[in-house]
This record gives C-alpha cells, structure tokens and sequence, in this order.
C-alpha cells in the first residue's frame, strides 16, 4: 500500500464524484482568499469547525490536488471504518480525554504529517478538536503547532511551513441545502516566527503561535466572542442584517460580502456594550423575548424586514404553483432516497450531523439508484422520454429539500402577516439599536 499522500487513481475518480455531491449539499458555494494560500512552501489548513463531516468536505472542494486530513482518533476503532478513513486521506489524531497512553501515539501519526507536507501535499487539522454550531470559537489544541514545529525543524531550512487560518461559515448549520463559504486568511510564517522567536521552550513556542492563529481565525468568520450573550447577540445581527436587506444572497451580494456586513455589525454591538452595558442588556433580553416568541409562533427570522410582504406572499404562491408540477416529480423520483435520509435525520441526537446524513444518502444511494434509473428508462421507454426524465432527475434530490424550504418560508410569511404584534417589536428593537 503507498504512501497516504501518494496520488491514487481510484481516489481521483472518486474526487470528482464526492465534489459535485458536497456542490449539490448547498444552494450556494462561495470560496474566498485562495491567493492567502502560498505556493513556496508547506502549507497546513486550520478551520474553525462548526458542522461535522460538512467542514472537511468544503474544505477538499476547495482543493484540486490531494490533501490530507486529521480527524478524532476514536473513529478509527472500527477496523472497517478505519480503512475506509484512510483511503480517504484521513489520520487519526489522539485527543487529551483519549488518555496519555493514547496520546503519545500521535509522535507516529505526526511522522507521517511532516512526511506529507514534505512531498508539497497540504494537510487539514481542526485546532478546535471538536464541532460546536456557533459563529464562535473552543480553544484551541496544540496539535496543528507541534506539528508546524516538527515541519520545521525537519525540512524549515528549505522551504517555509504555513499555517493558514480559515474560516467556514454556513447560512445555517442544520437547514439542508444552505449556503457555504470558505475563507482562506493571511498565512502565519511559522518558520519565520520560530527563526525570530529565539527562544528554544517548545511550549512558550506553541503558546505564541496559539496566541496568533487565535486572532487571525476570527477575521474570517462572523465572530462572536461572548458566550453568555451569544444567542441574543446572534438573533440581534441576524434581525439587523434583515433590516438592512443584506442578508445571504440578497440583491445578488456575495456571501462574502454578507459575511463582512455581520462582523461590523458584532463589533458595533460589541463597543456599545461596553459603552453602555445597562442601554444594552436592556436591549439583549428584549431581543430575547422577542426570539422565544418568534419560535413560539414558527417564524423565520428571513420573513421580517421584507418590503411588500402581502405582494411577496403571493409572488411566492405563484412561483411555488408554477413549479408544483416538477416539485411532486422530483418528490417521486427522488422518494428512496429522501425518506432514508429523514429516517435517519429523525434519529439523529446531534441536530449537526444532518447535513452530513443528506450527504451522505446523496453520495451513496444516487451513486447507485441513479445508474439504474437509467438503464430501466431506455429499456423500458422510448429514448427522448428516458433521455428527458434522467436528466431533469439529476437536481431532483436537491430541489425537493429546496421547495420544501420555500414552503415553510412562504407559511412563515403568512404566519407574520397575521401577527402585526410581532412586526411591531421587531421595528422597535431594530429603531432602538440604530
């Protein structure tokens, strides 16, 4: 067996398939900063982790040729699942609850990264260690640093080794079919930053570093430092963002855009809070009630702010009547394999992994209903029928979750059509913050 970052024809073919599925996960894909990304040297990519198996599957998209990745050591233990980890170029990494015993298996597992970043191949680690849905950050670990540092003392001296920090960020962590951007940041020269640290303690080593990869991950992100005021401050930007009519992929603005629209938003909210903490805390349990009760009643926070609401609701009728007939299509088409999806999905405790099982079924079972759908058609029907239905079945999978989204938001609409109330402390809280 070769090398984990030796190139593999079975792995290249199988690339492109997984690529195009983890594109059809998302309405929208937007990649940003790949210029960040340097071509002279060792490069390791450390995201924020914020969705499960989602976050390495955006982040292999975004790359062409092979990269390697680190993920939880604990699941390797299936031997089976283990192989099937490693064929798709993942390591495990050992984590302090793991024990020490366990730990001190990463020095093997750190060989082969050094290795792999000699040869030119990138390699993705999680600092974090772990998934959390919040526009926020765990601390972390040291393993991306050791790993920086033992790049360096192997082959610094010929080529430089990189961190990069990266940001992901979904229009929403639960939603299938959401938006997914990628932010590529300025690189942390770490072989420079060990040359002029002149200090020869690893640990005070790994501490600087940890120190800049701390504050440069959050530029990349819309980044929320408080956790104790987290969701009131989250709704609070989200209510803002459609105040303005900037939310994600409004007026044709790029998720980017909306991304750097949230983060002035945070850090005015932020000052003001330190500004005038009373003014404010007021403010944050009102913006609390106010969420509680829009959950209460099951409406969207994209529903407020709109101009025109009753001519959207029926622009939305219309639109949703028109596509009907390809909807109840799709819906059959497609029924195998978004009924194995929400079988699973409803069995799932982490709400984070299911985006990953809609992956997952699309990966797996389209890969394999799809060939046969096929073959029935220009068996069984003439070839302008089978021809005409097997490609309007290639976005059935997707469209399905993507109308059914539509509808919630169009009763949503209704639903804040019918409470004024609601509209009224929304423009309340909106006025009182500008």
């Amino acid at each position: 067996m070769g090398k984990i970052y030796e190139a593999n024809s079975v792995y290249s073919i199988l690339r492109y398939y997984v690529d195009w599925c983890t594109k059809r996960s998302f309405r929208r894909v937007e990649v940003k900063g790949t210029e960040n990304i340097p071509q002279d040297g060792a490069v390791i990519i450390a995201p924020n982790h914020c969705n499960t198996l989602m976050d390495a599957l955006v982040i292999l998209r975004t790359e062409k040729d092979e990269i390697v990745f680190g993920a939880r050591a604990d699941l390797f233990n299936n031997k089976f699942i283990g192989k099937i980890m490693t064929f798709l170029r993942i390591l495990p990494m050992m984590r302090q609850r793991d024990g020490l015993r366990n730990v001190l298996k990463n020095n093997e597992t750190s060989e082969i990264i050094v290795e792999t970043l000699e040869n030119g191949v990138p390699f993705c680690i999680f600092p974090e260690g772990t998934h959390r849905t919040m526009h926020s950050l765990r601390a972390l670990g040291k393993g991306v640093f050791r790993i920086a540092i033992a790049a360096d003392k192997k082959f610094g001296g010929v080529k430089p080794v990189y961190i990069i920090p990266t940001g992901i960020e979904y229009g929403d962590y639960f939603r299938t079919r959401s938006t997914s951007l990628v932010t590529f940041g300025k690189p942390i020269n770490v072989t420079e930053y060990l040359k002029n640290a002149g200090d020869d303690n690893e640990q005070h080593l790994i501490e600087g570093l940890r120190t800049e990869l701390k504050a440069r991950m959050p530029e990349n992100i819309s980044y929320i430092e408080d956790d104790s005021r987290y969701p009131q401050m989250w709704e609070l930007t989200k209510m803002l963002t459609q105040a303005s009519g900037k939310g994600y992929g409004e007026c044709g603005r790029s998720l980017h855009e909306a991304m750097l629209d949230n983060k002035k938003i945070i850090k005015d909210l932020t000052v003001r809070l330190e500004q005038d903490t009373e003014k404010m805390e007021s403010l944050l349990d009102e913006v609390k009630e106010f969420e509680r009760d829009r959950r209460k009643n099951k409406i969207s926070i994209y529903s407020f702010g709109r101009k025109n609401p009753s001519t959207r609701v029926c622009g939305k009728a219309v639109k949703g009547l028109l596509l009907l007939p390809y909807f109840l299509f799709s819906a059959i088409i497609s029924l195998p394999m978004w009924a194995t999806a929400e079988a699973i999905r409803s069995k799932v405790r982490d709400k984070a992994f299911r985006n990953t099982v809609n992956f997952g079924v699309n990966l797996a079972m389209g890969g394999l209903l799809y060939p046969v759908l096929v073959i029935l058609l220009f068996c069984f029907t003439p070839w302008i029928a089978a021809l005409s239905i097997s490609l309007l079945a290639i976005p059935a999978y997707g469209f399905f979750y993507d109308y059914v989204e539509g509808c919630r938001r169009w009763i949503s609409d209704i639903r804040l059509l019918g409470n004024s109330r609601l509209s009224e402390r929304f423009k309340k809280i909106v006025n009182n913050f500008r």
